[in-house]
C-alpha cells in the first residue's frame, strides 16, 4: 500500500517536473502541485499515524524512520512556502521542483533501506498494510483517483 502510494506520489511528483521544464507559468502546474501537495500530506498522515511507531517498535536502531521523519517535515516546510508563493514566479517553480526532488527522496530511501529491514523484521507487514488501508478508507480524499483519471485520458490520447 505505502510503495502504490509513494508511486502515485512520485507520477503527480513527475508531473510537476514535466509542467516546470516545459510549460513555465503554465496555470495547469498549480493545479498538479496542489494535487501533489495533497497526495504528500495524505501519505504523511498515514506514514506518521501507524507505519513509523510500527517501523520504530519493530527496528533497534530507528536512525531509518528519524530520516523519514525529518523528510517529511521538509515536504511540509516547502509545502507552507509554496502556499504562500505567486505560481506566476520563478520561486514557485523552484519550490515545486524542491518538492518533487523530495517526494523521491523520501519514496527511494523507504523503499531500498526503511522497507526491507522492516520485511527482515518481526513486524507483520500485512496486519500492518491491513490497517493502512482500513485507516485510508477512513480519508475522502480522491487525489489518486483524479490523477489515475488524468493519466488514463493522457494515455488514450496518444
Amino acid at each position: 500500500m505505502l510503495s502504490s502510494g509513494h508511486e502515485q506520489t512520485r507520477a503527480l511528483a513527475d508531473e510537476c517536473r514535466r509542467f516546470a521544464r516545459h510549460a513555465s507559468g503554465n496555470p495547469a502546474m498549480r493545479d498538479v502541485a496542489e494535487a501533489l501537495c495533497r497526495a504528500i500530506h495524505r501519505m504523511a498522515a498515514l506514514e506518521e499515524e501507524l507505519f513509523f511507531p510500527a517501523a520504530r517498535a519493530a527496528l533497534e536502531a530507528s536512525q531509518l524512520v528519524d530520516l523519514a521523519e525529518l523528510e517529511h517535515a521538509t515536504a511540509r516546510q516547502i509545502i507552507r512556502q509554496l502556499q504562500c508563493a505567486d505560481p506566476c514566479e520563478a520561486r514557485y517553480e523552484a519550490l515545486v521542483l524542491a518538492l518533487a526532488e523530495c517526494v523521491e527522496r523520501h519514496a527511494r530511501h523507504e523503499q531500498s533501506q526503511l522497507f526491507p529491514r522492516l520485511r527482515a523484521s518481526r513486524l507483520d507487514m500485512g496486519a500492518l498494510e491491513e490497517r493502512l488501508n482500513q485507516r485510508l478508507s477512513v480519508h475522502d480524499d480522491d487525489v489518486f483517483t483524479v490523477h489515475e483519471r488524468r493519466v488514463g485520458t493522457e494515455a488514450t490520447a496518444h
